[in-house]
């Protein structure tokens, strides 16, 4: 079984979510990042608060907190819910193309 990745601890410097993760960060620790970052961002665009947010996504708050804080990665439904309520993609689509290893010669 795979071990729960906590995203934050793989911070190497900076604050979260926009600090520098370690070189050997896993890649749920790229994607726990590059959800809190877009989630902050389409958040404080629409001047939303956690709770708020959490209500319209039908989620609870301590899970939309977790996503912010990069303590917990959600599921694939939460990030769905959330998009639906702020009516914008959150999952980074181009995230594969960035954690591919460079192709051999």
């Amino acid at each position: 079984m795979a071990r729960e990745v906590i995203p934050r601890d793989h911070l190497a410097q900076g604050e979260w979510p926009a600090g520098d993760l370690a070189a050997d960060a896993p890649p749920g620790a790229h994607l726990g990042q590059a959800l809190a970052k877009s989630l902050a961002g389409a958040m404080a665009q629409r001047g939303l608060g956690v709770r708020e947010l959490a209500r319209l996504a039908q989620a609870s708050h301590p899970t939309v907190k977790a996503v912010l804080d990069g303590t917990r990665l959600p599921a694939t439904h939460t990030v769905l819910l959330l998009e639906l309520a702020l009516d914008l993609p959150l999952y980074p689509a181009g995230l594969f193309e960035q954690l591919r290893p460079p192709e051999a010669n």
